[in-house]
């Protein structure tokens, strides 16, 4: 008998499609659907009701080409299912900024792992049915969103304004408010909507060393956006970085 029902999510078709197919192999795994994560976002509630899983890879492979995108896009599947007695494993090649990881943080995450911990079918399956408490996303230390200043930031708010604001699609490192192509008044709604959510702003420091947050400006909200969309330093994707192990989750 079949013990762990699962919906898989990923926005790559061939992809889910195998994981589903290989998952649902296991004679303890029933896949009941696979889905992508606008698939998911729009499913019915109602339609989770006996489902005890949901894998989800949270990289979307085709944003790094884009401008301006999620490139965890994957993190709102998450998101949608906080509420329900649905339990979600997160998969992702890596999660290194803090924003990226608060965010997965605040979304409700039961489990994640990357890539490379779960590279074949059975290293998967043992995950799944075992999942280790050492695999729980943690949230960035006070010290570090102190740093950026994000202690009591909301990034999945932040993103959700400015994928409603005229300005999504546009933002790319080092672009101004002249190259966005969008009235002025337009750029500071969402500046001080980004501010809304949390943001304080960048440090800096007096010529005497004192420390303080100065209020954002706009490439303040547009390297916080970015950093919250994925998009500092991100890798290539055709390989996992091994690099980042279990000290970097």
């Amino acid at each position: 008998m079949r013990s762990l029902k699962v919906v898989v999510v990923d926005d790559d078709y061939w992809k889910r499609s195998s994981m589903a197919q290989k998952l649902n192999e296991h004679p303890t795994i029933a896949v009941t659907h696979a889905l992508s994560q606008d698939e998911t976002a729009t499913w019915p509630l109602e339609n989770w009701s006996g489902i005890d899983l949901a894998v989800v890879d949270i990289f979307d492979e085709h944003a790094p080409g884009e401008v301006g995108t999620d490139v965890f896009s994957g993190i709102k599947a998450i998101e949608i299912l906080k509420p329900l007695p649905v339990r979600t494993f997160a998969i992702t090649p890596h999660c290194q900024h803090p924003l990226v990881r608060l965010r997965l943080h605040h979304a409700g995450a039961d489990w994640l792992y990357h890539r490379w911990e779960i590279n074949d079918l059975d290293l998967l399956v043992e995950a799944l049915l075992e999942p280790d408490d050492d695999h729980r996303p943690l949230t960035p230390s006070p010290s570090e969103l102190e740093d950026i200043g994000c202690k009591a930031s909301r990034p999945n708010d932040a993103i959700r304004l400015y994928e409603a604001s005229p300005l999504y699609g546009r933002l790319r490192t080092e672009i101004g408010l002249k190259g966005l192509g969008v009235p002025r008044r337009k750029v500071d709604q969402l500046r001080v909507a980004v501010m809304e959510t949390g943001f304080e702003g960048t440090e800096e420091r007096s010529g005497a060393g004192e420390r303080r947050i100065r209020a954002p400006r706009w490439p303040d909200i547009r390297d916080h956006l970015l950093a919250a969309l994925g998009r500092s330093d991100v890798p290539a994707t055709e390989v996992d970085r091994l690099d980042w192990g279990a000290g970097h989750r």
